[in-house]
């Protein structure tokens, strides 16, 4: 047993000691056994990787239904059926909740696509423990109390911005695809400091996010990520980006 995060700190808490084996950024679950080797690893405690752990539970059984990359139908037949026949309250919540609507298969062409009910915050909160992670997996940086960070789901308008930022100079730069496209994400670190991070991040080939009654044919098919000093985030130029 590996035991080289053993005393260091929690990097999602700074608060408590890592457990010894540390925690997967991404859940090995995500992906068939095939594709889970060489997964990053960060330090992180017992409490911590429980949390993590309740909201990568319920997101592996749900998200392979909207898989668009590779494995996807691997994942939907081999993966997902053992889930859900441990936990029958969410599968009879999918059941009734599923509909059918339009979504964009390329421009000018929209297709009926099955739709299924989704808790989007539990999603935003694993991908605010994952931008943690990378940060500290690529450039050994952990998030201090006077930092803190912002999740959205990407539309078109958030994609705009996203790809401005990314564009920007930066002191470092990442880009990596895991499990054939279960997950692929780049990231830019700051050149002021080093929490200073944009990420974007793909799941499962782009798989699409919708629901704003507001906005009914908006959708989003990556989350992007801002991890900065709090007083940045306040700003309104940036808070516009995350309504």
């Amino acid at each position: 047993m590996s035991k080289r995060f053993r005393g260091k700190p929690c990097i999602y808490c700074l608060t408590n000691p890592s457990t010894s084996t540390g925690d997967h950024v991404f859940a090995r679950e995500f992906f068939p056994e095939t594709a889970r080797a060489d997964l990053p690893k960060v330090p992180a405690c017992q409490p911590c990787n429980n949390e993590k752990s309740r909201l990568e539970h319920y997101l592996t059984a749900v998200l392979p239904f909207g898989g668009r990359h590779a494995d996807a139908l691997a994942n939907l037949q081999g993966l997902v059926p053992g889930r859900l026949a441990k936990n029958a309250k969410l599968h009879r919540e999918l059941a009734h909740g599923r509909g059918l609507t339009l979504t964009e298969e390329r421009p000018g062409l929209r297709v009926p696509t099955m739709t299924l009910p989704f808790d989007s915050d539990r999603l935003h909160q694993l991908v605010g423990f994952v931008a943690k992670g990378l940060l500290w997996h690529h450039w050994a940086v952990a998030l201090q109390p006077h930092h803190d960070l912002k999740v959205v789901s990407l539309t078109k308008f958030g994609e705009e911005s996203f790809s401005a930022f990314l564009g920007l100079n930066a002191k470092q730069r990442v880009r990596s695809n895991l499990g054939n496209g279960a997950f692929s994400y780049e990231g830019a670190q700051g050149t002021d400091y080093p929490e200073f991070g944009i990420w974007r991040i793909s799941i499962y080939g782009g798989l699409k996010l919708s629901g704003d009654p507001t906005a009914p044919m908006e959708e989003a098919t990556a989350l992007g990520i801002i991890t900065a000093e709090r007083q940045f985030l306040q700003r309104p130029n940036v808070i516009a980006i995350f309504r």
